[in-house]
């Protein structure tokens, strides 16, 4: 069904949702036609060819798995991770996290096709699908644009192309009305605060400052090198904020608070998938709220 080619807490999360790259999503995900069937190169730069879709899959990544179900494939999957706790997946056997799964309980699922994180914060699990023979394919949801090829990716793999399309034109067709609705009003400086001690930012290689950018804000970390990193309170205090957002949830320092309002979303906006217009939209309804009136 499939050959490879080439080898190629707070602040676990962080390192399960956002993860670095610095390739165009154009690159890394492209299907290309090939004589025994559809190749496509991963995250990863490593060439998969499939010549049919595969039966039996595990992703390791919440966002990919998200977007498995709604490209209508949800009977192909064969197991999850604990952050996967939507009422359609609770049922399937865990394996764990999404970095470093339990390999002994994963080869029992007998999967055909293994989604995982491509990166250095997690070499073991390659390897090790590697050396048992089971295929993986890489994905980075670093961005917007990301989202976007992994869409149409696994649309592809999977042979569902005309709905991973409609997919696409539904998210762009959700930011597209944040952005209209917003146009008008003055941006509003925040920093996105994942939690930590100290706290953790989101810069601007990120689809975080993506979905503030939409929503109407200026990113006062835009200037920071990393995609996350944490930064110090002082910082914080000395930067030019009119606002900090959070995910409902998260630990926020009274200093802070005492600096500039905190603004809660749902913490869904920490998934980089298909409900990235909603939480565009949230987003914005927080900072111009007249907007939406």
């Amino acid at each position: 069904m499939l050959h490879v080619s080439g080898e190629s807490t707070v602040l676990l999360g962080i390192c399960l949702v956002f993860c670095a790259c610095s390739e165009p999503a154009s690159e890394r995900l492209s299907p290309t036609p090939s004589d025994s069937g559809l190749v496509v190169v991963d995250a990863a730069g490593r060439s998969l060819s499939f010549d049919r879709p595969p039966a039996r899959v595990l992703s390791l990544v919440p966002s990919a798995t998200a977007i498995l179900v709604g490209l209508g494939v949800s009977d192909v999957l064969v197991g999850r991770t604990d952050f996967d706790t939507t009422a359609a997946l609770r049922d399937l056997p865990s394996v764990g996290g999404g970095l470093q799964p339990d390999l002994e309980r994963l080869v029992t699922l007998r999967p055909d096709l293994v989604i995982r994180f491509a990166g250095e914060q997690d070499t073991v699990t390659p390897r090790a699908l590697a050396a048992r023979g089971i295929p993986h394919l890489a994905v980075r949801p670093d961005r917007i644009e990301d989202v976007h090829a992994i869409v149409r990716q696994l649309g592809v793999v999977m042979g569902r192309v005309a709905k991973a399309d409609l997919l696409i034109a539904t998210l762009d067709r959700e930011l597209a009305e944040v952005r209209r609705l917003v146009a008008a009003r003055e941006r509003v400086r925040v920093a996105y605060l994942l939690g930590g001690i100290p706290p953790w930012v989101a810069g601007s290689e990120t689809y975080v400052a993506d979905l503030l950018e939409v929503a109407g804000a200026a990113n006062v970390f835009a200037d920071l090198g990393d995609l996350y990193a944490s930064v110090s309170l002082e910082e914080l205090l000395t930067r030019d904020i009119d606002a900090f957002v959070v995910a409902r949830g998260t630990v926020v320092s009274p200093r802070l608070r005492a600096r500039a309002p905190v603004r809660g979303v749902s913490p869904d906006i920490e998934l980089p998938g298909l409900g990235l217009g909603h939480a565009a939209r949230a987003l914005a309804e927080v900072l111009h709220p007249a907007a939406f009136r």
